[in-house]
């Protein structure tokens, strides 16, 4: 209420207006009224109160002379709108007064009820007075804001209580991309990054401004496009009358330049520290979790302080009592989110006294927006906080010291750059040099990315320019396993020891080759212990390893070759000796049968049948050692791969049931291959078999043929033996469980099987490695464990006509034995040589029981003496074993001394040393171990029949071992 309340009184009684005059002054109201009872007086008084004296309040009877209170009240509202119309009468109604109050008046009291007047005018000129205040607010809210919306390098936004937006001038339109419709009712955080936009933070921070007047902070803003920029952010307060908070003035300018070049300046720790030594200001700088580890000689000049006491925490201590609650509550949030940190708090010096410091810090990040460190001032301010606090009205002039002190900040950084500067002269001499050496040199920073490398490297890795590499992790030219051991093993033993030589790498060069190298490396340190950088030299090792490599897979062949070649020996030598007891074993079998075919005998002629199918079975287990052992017979062909796969496809679908396709892809352009096709046959069936087996569950084989052509690099150290050419590739692929290195290396040697007991003898990849071996071939393994397995046959091309030419290696033999197996019963004296009596005594028996004359000798010395003394013999029957004169030396021997005189070998082996691959002499015919006593009975009397018949020209092809045919 104001001292004196000016009322103009429109009352045609005096005495009423004496009485509410009394009323309001009993109620403690001094007022100074104006009577006036008739309309031109009142519209009189109203021009004058408009040209200098002002009305406070208006009170008005309703009923008067010459106009009533209705029309007094529309006067008022065109000549005075803002005074307050009160109608004071003796008889209004109530629908008169609701009408009344609708028109503008604020209230009515009748004069039977003087009492209430006191009330209804304090209330009246209360509410005029507020709303008088909030108008001329209004007034001065709308000029500054087209103040506001002029400015266009600056956000002006202004809030209300709430913290949200009430307006929007144009250059928060441009700074942040948001229209003014947009923005207006949103909440202050629309302006912050997202990790800014924590409610507490923004309440804090309103909270903040409204205690203090006006606060500034740095904080990532987020434009409407997605652009994220720093930004100096003033906040104010606007307050009304009565002193309380109305509203909040933000103003934010764009200083993302400005920080990225601040983060620039601090390139080295080295090169701080020296420049914090010059500074006046208390200098300090912490690690990522913000517990500070260097201060520079102005902090403990100040706080008498030692290095040793200032760790970790320390710092607090020298922070005044009030102040470190919220000292540390800021800088752990600056920490927690990496902005800008900036806090006033006093500090104790070395006296005891304390005085206000600025306290600034910024963080330092990598390439990834890691921070690596945080540099931070203090700067003594305590005279401009007391003058603030003296005179907390005059804000230009903290703003111009506070300009002042930042310029002082300025000249600093000025020195701070020339230096710098002249740092990076120096360095470009130093770099000059460490370019051009002869040796690949790089260095890294303490996150492993390339800061420097050499011309020599350069060239080495195959890189034009340093810019495809520098700032560059190493790891991204290591191979993933190399990256792994660097990381847990070579690179943390480096920063503990300070350096190693000769560490061995693998490193990727940009045409993806990887090379081997070794590496020679140490971490150069600042004077203070610091880490700078590690130096490393680099010595390519490639060619070395590879020779060494080859040498060692050489040595592997050998041995392996060596291995396979002393197991071929062994079985070779153990299927000899067995095919001769066999010969022994079947051959009694055969005379055994034969004397007992009545039907008394029965019993016995059945158990002899069962031992021959034992015996049969025997031979074919010889058979398979044999061909291990390259050394059973062969009738290699021109085969047609496709043809022969085709005509098996029902056969192997049979085999394997159900639970496994077969598929096969033979192209119709694939080469013939020089091999024995029934041997062929076997060698697909037992590979078929074991990927069968290798899928229990079920699965898919695959059969495919196509040409390859082998290099003598394809071919180095293949134990085989195999020549470059042209080859046909057989390849059998399974889905099953596939085969590790170790199962892989063991897979062909004879006996050796992964299968349960009695369910593989360990001969079918024997018998197979043999069979490829000996038709100068190669069999090739590609497996992994879980993921199937793939068998190749490598099998020489054929070139030639088919069938036109005789195989090098094939013997010739009388063509009257073409009906072999039928007995004549020409007569006749043969000589038998056999080391073995059981063979021997078997054959004897056998051919005299055919009629023949049989003289036995046991070695190729006594059957010569034999021939010498006289004895006619019209066949020699030899074995190609025997001690001392062997079978091929005694052959010759008799043929000097009776030319015409046939030879029939007996052999264990189809192919042996003493025969050699030449075609047998005309007269002269193999028979292989074990035999049968007919078979024997029917080649001797087919030789003898053709002798005595003089047939020494044409023969057929008999069992051999032909070499290569097709090149």
């Amino acid at each position: 209420m104001p001292a004196a309340v000016t009322i103009l009184h429109l009352e045609d009684s005096p005495l009423d207006c004496e009485l509410a005059c009394a009323r309001l002054r009993k109620a403690g109201i001094s007022c100074d009224v104006t009577r006036v009872d008739t309309r031109a007086a009142f519209e009189a008084a109203l021009v004058k109160a408009v040209g200098g004296q002002r009305f406070d309040l208006i009170l008005a009877d309703f009923s008067l002379p010459d106009f009533d209170g209705l029309a007094a009240l529309e006067i008022a509202k065109a000549r005075a709108p803002e005074t307050p119309f009160l109608f004071l009468s003796g008889r209004m109604g109530e629908e008169t007064a609701v009408s009344a109050l609708k028109m503008g008046a604020r209230d009515y009291v009748l004069k039977q009820r003087l009492a209430h007047l006191p009330a209804a005018v304090e209330r009246a000129i209360v509410e005029a007075r507020t709303l008088a205040e909030r108008r001329l607010a209004e007034e001065n809210l709308r000029r500054l804001r087209q103040a506001i919306d002029d400015i266009r390098d600056y956000a002006i936004v202004t809030l209300d209580l709430e913290g949200r937006i009430t307006s929007w001038n144009e250059g928060s339109r441009r700074l942040f991309g948001h229209t003014e419709e947009e923005a207006l009712g949103h909440p202050l955080s629309l302006l912050f990054a997202p990790e800014e936009r924590c409610a507490e933070n923004i309440r804090g921070l309103l909270a903040g401004v409204a205690e203090k007047e006006r606060c500034e902070v740095e904080w990532i803003h987020a434009a409407r496009d997605g652009r994220r920029f720093f930004g100096s952010t003033v906040l104010t307060v606007a307050r009304d009358a009565t002193g309380a908070p109305a509203a909040y003035s933000v103003v934010v300018r764009d200083i993302t330049d400005r920080r990225a070049s601040e983060i620039a300046l601090r390139d080295s720790e080295a090169k701080f520290r020296a420049i914090a030594e010059s500074m006046p200001q208390l200098v300090w700088s912490a690690p990522p979790d913000g517990l500070p580890d260097y201060y520079n000689l102005h902090w403990f000049a100040y706080t008498g302080t030692r290095p040793e006491a200032m760790t970790g925490a320390a710092w607090m201590d020298v922070v005044h009592p009030d102040d470190r609650a919220r000292t540390v509550a800021l800088w752990t949030a600056a920490v927690r989110s990496g902005d800008f940190y900036e806090a006033e708090y006093r500090l104790r010096e070395a006296g005891g006294r304390y005085r206000w410091f600025l306290g600034r810090a910024v963080p330092l990040r990598d390439g990834d927006g890691r921070i690596t460190r945080w540099f931070g001032t203090c700067t003594d301010i305590d005279d401009a906080v007391k003058a603030r606090a003296a005179q907390a009205d005059a804000r230009e002039d903290l703003e111009r010291q506070v300009a002042e002190r930042t310029a002082e900040l300025v000249a600093a950084n000025r020195r701070l750059l020339g230096e710098v500067a002249e740092r990076q002269r120096a360095q470009a001499d130093l770099s000059a040099l460490y370019a051009k050496t002869p040796v690949p040199l790089h260095s890294l920073d303490a996150e492993g990315r390339l800061l420097s490398v050499s011309d020599r490297w350069l060239e080495f890795m195959g890189y034009e320019s340093r810019g495809q590499v520098l700032g560059r992790n190493i790891t991204e030219f290591m191979p993933p396993d190399v990256v792994r051991e660097h990381r847990e093993h070579h690179w943390p033993e480096l920063l503990r020891l300070g350096a190693f030589q000769d560490m061995p790498y693998r490193l990727v060069k940009r045409s993806g080759e990887v090379a081997d190298v070794l590496v020679s490396a140490r971490v150069e340190r600042d004077g203070w212990g610091g880490f700078l950088r590690t130096m490393a030299a680099v010595v390519d090792v490639s060619a070395r390893l590879r020779a060494e490599a080859e040498r060692e897979r050489a040595e592997e062949a050998l041995r392996h070759s060596q291995k396979m070649d002393a197991l071929g020996q062994l079985t070779g030598g153990i299927a000899h000796d067995f095919n001769n007891l066999l010969t022994a074993i079947s051959g009694n079998l055969d005379l055994l049968l034969s004397r007992l075919d009545t039907a008394e005998r029965a019993d016995l002629r059945d158990y002899a049948s069962h031992a021959k199918v034992g015996a049969t079975r025997a031979a074919g287990l010889t058979q398979r050692l044999l061909a291990f052992a390259r050394r059973q017979p062969l009738r290699p062909d021109a085969t047609e791969p496709c043809v022969l796969v085709q005509g098996m496809e029902d056969l192997l679908r049979r085999t394997v049931g159900e639970q496994v396709s077969i598929a096969t892809d033979c192209p119709p352009d694939a080469w013939a291959a020089w091999c024995d096709s029934n041997q062929l046959e076997i060698a697909l069936l037992n590979l078929v078999v074991n990927a069968r087996d290798a899928m229990p569950d079920g699965g898919r084989i695959t059969i495919t043929a196509a040409n390859a052509h082998l290099t003598a690099a394809d071919v180095a150290g293949d134990a085989s033996g195999a020549a470059p050419g042209d080859y046909v590739v057989l390849t059998v692929a399974d889905t099953g469980m596939g085969m590790p290195p170790d199962i892989i290396k063991r897979a062909f040697d004879p006996f050796f099987t992964t299968k349960p007991i009695g369910q593989g003898t360990g001969l079918g990849l024997s018998q197979v490695y043999g069979f490829v071996s000996q038709s100068h071939g190669l069999v090739r393994i590609d497996s992994e464990a879980g993921r199937g397995t793939a068998v190749r046959l490598y099998l020489p091309r054929c070139d030639g006509e088919e069938g036109t030419s005789l195989p090098p290696g094939a013997a010739v033999v009388p063509a009257a034995d073409a009906a072999d197996g039928a007995v004549d019963n020409t007569a006749g004296t043969v000589l038998l040589v056999e080391d073995e009596a059981l063979v021997r005594m078997v054959a004897v028996q056998a051919l005299e029981d055919a009629g023949l004359d049989v003289v036995e000798a046991s070695d190729g010395t006594e059957a010569l003496e034999l021939l010498d003394g006289g004895l006619r013999a019209d066949l020699v029957v030899t074995d190609v074993g025997l001690p001392g004169m062997n079978g091929r030396q005694l052959a010759e021997a008799v043929h000097e001394r009776r030319p015409e005189l046939g030879v029939l070998f007996m052999t264990g082996y189809a192919y042996d040393a003493t025969l050699g691959t030449g075609i047998l002499e005309p007269g002269c015919e193999v028979l292989q171990k074990p035999f049968e006593t007919t078979a024997l009975v029917a080649r001797v009397t087919g030789m003898l029949a053709h002798t005595r018949g003089g047939g020494g020209g044409g023969g057929v092809l008999r069992e051999s071992v032909p070499e290569r045919h097709c090149d």
